[in-house]
This record gives C-alpha cells, sequence and structure tokens, in this order.
C-alpha cells in the first residue's frame, strides 16, 4: 500500500486489532522506506554544498538553490510526510493499547 492508501484506512474507526496491527506493520515500513531515501536525498545535500559557487555564495544561498532543485523539492516533501507518518504510527499505538 502507498502512504496516501495506509492514511484513508487507517480513518476508519473500526477496526480490528489485526488490522490495527497490519496497517502498523505497513506503515512501519513506510516510514523506513522514506528516512532511507531521505538519507540519500541529505547526502546529495552535503555535496551540493560542497561544490565550488564562487566565492560570493553564501550559504544562505546555497540553501536556497539546493531547495529549488528536484532533489532538495523531494527531501522538503518526505521531511513532512515523515512527521505525518510518525503521528499517525503514535495514533496506531495508542488505539492499539486501548484494544488490549
Amino acid at each position: 500500500m502507498t502512504l496516501t492508501e495506509l492514511i484513508i484506512a487507517v480513518k476508519e474507526q473500526n477496526l480490528s486489532k489485526d488490522q490495527l496491527e497490519g496497517y502498523q506493520q505497513q506503515m512501519s515500513e513506510v516510514y523506513a522506506q522514506m528516512q532511507f531515501e531521505m538519507a540519500d536525498l541529505e547526502k546529495q545535500e552535503a555535496i551540493y554544498m560542497n561544490k565550488d559557487f564562487g566565492e560570493r555564495t553564501s550559504v544562505a544561498d546555497r540553501k536556497v538553490m539546493w531547495k529549488a532543485t528536484k532533489e532538495g523539492q523531494r527531501l522538503i516533501v518526505l521531511k513532512r510526510y515523515c512527521i505525518a507518518t510518525k503521528t499517525l504510527l503514535n495514533s496506531l499505538k495508542s488505539r492499539l493499547y486501548s484494544i488490549y
């Protein structure tokens, strides 16, 4: 399942314990995949920041330029997705604890 599909499925209020556990497992896997992708993008960002842009290019300018790249845009999206996914995982954990 994709993250969007998982978010929609988890919104259902009357999920069984097995369904909640399954969604939690799937969401944890998606979260881990996003973390791996973020690590690769952060490495690319470090290499980008280290490039020779000339002596007058500030770090702030480099950061803005990085965020405008395709990879920088993807990193922005992944960071927000990870925050949302972590919140949903905590919600799933709470729902499971209420069943036990």
